[in-house]
């Protein structure tokens, strides 16, 4: 049953991705609307799998199992951002990140031994507030790349297609901010729960390697980034910049994490 559901929300979230790109080039209102049901699609299978592992010991700290977990996150937060700013284009860009975070999913990974039940409820706690920021910085780094492609395309002396297919400047950068402000708490939240347990699982809070470089320097990158936001009034390119820089370090921190 469970083979089942996975490959029901991996097939939504691929066609969802197909029907997003098609309606990006064409512009036929249909294409989004089976593209945008899909998401849906896909999310209502996805938690029915997601409650599955909740009602049964699961290793959250599993690749596979949060993996599966950011893919949700990020197809809430591209719920949450349509309800909020109707913006189109955002599926060509985040849908195919919940694509990819499900495939990937599929991949054997090893399991841990499950901790004793404090130790277990402090894992999923981290877990849950680290895939929750991963899934609003993604948001951002879409915001990013949509805003330097429109930026690039309104300085061109002959603009394509995309400058009439992505939303203003303004907008993307607004969308920008307010998933910083969201998604920089949230990580940081749970580097913390993450250090209490590894404190009461280690006896450290805090392991010292160059697996933790990627995570520190995304960190101090968004802090800087926030700070400067609502401190100095920094937007536009840089701020874009910043934030696609960002995510890929939060992606290369989540890759050496996970591969450690």
């Amino acid at each position: 049953m469970n083979n089942i559901l996975f490959h029901v929300v991996l097939l939504a979230y691929l066609f969802a991705t197909l029907g997003f790109w098609c309606y990006f080039g064409v512009r036929q209102g249909w294409l989004f609307r089976v593209a945008h049901g899909l998401v849906y699609v896909g999310l209502i299978f996805q938690t029915a799998l997601l409650a599955q592992g909740l009602l049964t010991p699961t290793d959250w700290s599993n690749v596979s199992a949060s993996l599966a977990l950011l893919a949700w996150a990020i197809g809430v937060g591209y719920v949450a951002a349509w309800w909020r700013y109707r913006m189109e284009a955002l599926g060509s860009f985040m849908i195919p990140l919940a694509f990819l975070a499900v495939a990937l999913s599929s991949v054997p990974s090893a399991s841990q031994p499950l901790p004793s039940s404090l130790q277990r409820l402090l894992l999923m706690v981290h877990i849950v507030l680290a895939v929750l920021g991963y899934a609003a910085l993604a948001l951002t780094f879409c915001a990013g790349v949509m805003y330097l492609i429109q930026e690039r395309q309104l300085k061109s002396k002959h603009p394509g297609m995309w400058s009439n297919r992505l939303p203003s400047l303004w907008v993307l950068d607004e969308l920008n901010a307010k998933a910083l402000a969201l998604g920089l708490p949230l990580l940081t939240q749970g580097v913390i729960t993450g250090s209490v347990w590894a404190k009461a699982v280690r006896g450290s809070y805090l392991s010292w390697s160059l697996t933790s470089l990627p995570l520190l320097l995304a960190l101090a990158l968004y802090v800087l980034l926030l700070g400067g936001r609502y401190t100095l009034g920094w937007q536009g390119k840089k701020a874009a910049f910043a934030a696609v820089t960002g995510f890929l370090l939060v992606l290369a921190s989540y890759v050496v994490h996970t591969s450690d």
